[in-house]
């Protein structure tokens, strides 16, 4: 069984005023024993969910921020992974890294390990735009940091931008997609900020000291992205998604086609064979049950034949290119009713037997996911 393998870092140097993730701050001194506990929920995981033999195929380490922890305790994860799993030749191993806390060592200790793509969390080239996000590095650092990936080998690096930040122009986000392109990013992510409600810009939200751009301004940042990055060359297969030809991110790539996963580390989730698995939240509450149980699962669930279909079109929707064929949204009750609105719309298109979003839908996407999957 082939199957892809997330694994969560928690730790920060600071905390975002933006981010809802699962993350702590001042407590890296537990970064040896948690790559300890995710070895061990690895292995214990494996051998008590999978009958045959497992593989694999993609690894990727997000946070927080996964280059917190040395590359010996990277080392430590793969190595329990190999172990119990194996690693595919050919597979894809990411690690996701802060621009301020890596250097040309940290990156080539990295690559050794036999990791071979790399995921920058500039999100933007403006210092004031960086100390607006909460962000610990500078523009400068995100370019050397840029520059040391190369240096050590890697010839797969993304680049993260968050745009429609409180106060930005159309013309400032511009210049950040123009030094994107002209640094040669193999992958670019762009995303729109969203203010969730647990965060300190939700708490600014509410208490009326933070401006959201008009959803106008916000739509022509997103169209400028599509624009700028396709015209360059990039392949957009993801809402918020750009590639270069064959360099899509194959990790992510499966939680839309909707693969199996196993998440380990604290708050990690999982989806095998229709089944989800979420672990527990707290990292204190996770090395507990690991070092006593060698599992820290907090919930479950099974999705139902029908659930599992909505989802399929929740998430197929997000594939920019392939979209979702046609007769999964017609099984739905209302499905035909509903699909001929949206064409009327200019909101969705049918090319053959699949449905996907119009440039005019990708500004709605969530919307138009409701509508089509919702109750009559």
């Amino acid at each position: 069984m082939s199957l892809g393998l997330y694994v969560h870092i928690p730790f920060c140097a600071s905390r975002c005023p933006y981010c809802d993730f699962a993350f702590v701050v001042g407590r890296g001194h537990l970064s040896a024993r948690y790559a300890d506990a995710v070895g061990r929920e690895i292995r214990e995981r494996v051998a008590k969910e999978f009958s045959g033999q497992v593989r694999f195929d993609t690894v990727f380490f997000g946070g927080g921020t996964p280059t917190a922890v040395t590359a010996s305790e990277i080392a430590r994860i793969l190595d329990a992974a190999a172990s119990v799993a194996g690693l595919a030749q050919s597979a894809e191993i990411t690690v996701e890294a802060n621009p301020g806390a890596v250097d040309a060592g940290k990156f080539r200790d990295l690559r050794r390990l036999g990791v071979n793509r790399l995921s920058l969390g500039v999100q933007s080239f403006d210092d004031d735009e960086l100390r607006l996000l909460g962000r610990t590095h500078t523009s400068a650092e995100a370019l050397r940091a840029y520059d040391a990936a190369r240096q050590a080998g890697f010839e797969n690096v993304s680049l993260d931008l968050i745009f429609a930040l409180p106060g930005q122009t159309e013309t400032a986000w511009q210049a950040h997609l123009d030094r994107a392109v002209g640094l040669g990013m193999e992958h670019i992510s762009t995303y729109n900020l969203t203010v969730e409600p647990g965060t300190e810009f939700g708490g600014r939200l509410r208490r009326g000291r933070l401006t959201p751009l008009p959803e106008e301004t916000q739509a022509a940042m997103y169209g400028a992205a599509i624009d700028r990055l396709t015209d360059a060359g990039y392949l957009h297969y993801e809402i918020s998604n750009f590639a270069r030809p064959g360099l899509c991110a194959r990790h992510n790539l499966g939680y839309w086609e909707g693969s199996d996963y196993l998440g380990v580390g604290m708050s990690a989730h999982s989806f095998i064979v229709g089944r989800r698995t979420w672990n527990v939240r707290g990292l204190t509450r996770y090395l507990e049950r690991i070092e006593g149980e060698g599992v820290a699962v907090a919930g479950q669930e099974t999705l139902s034949p029908s659930e599992r279909q909505t989802e399929a079109v929740l998430l197929g929707l997000r594939r920019v290119q392939e979209g979702v064929p046609v007769e999964r949204i017609l099984d739905h009750r209302g499905g035909r009713r509903r699909i001929d609105r949206l064409i009327a719309d200019d909101l969705i298109e049918r090319i053959g037997g699949r449905a996907r979003l119009t440039r005019k839908g990708l500004m709605v996407a969530d919307a138009i996911a409701v509508e089509l999957m919702g109750e009559s």
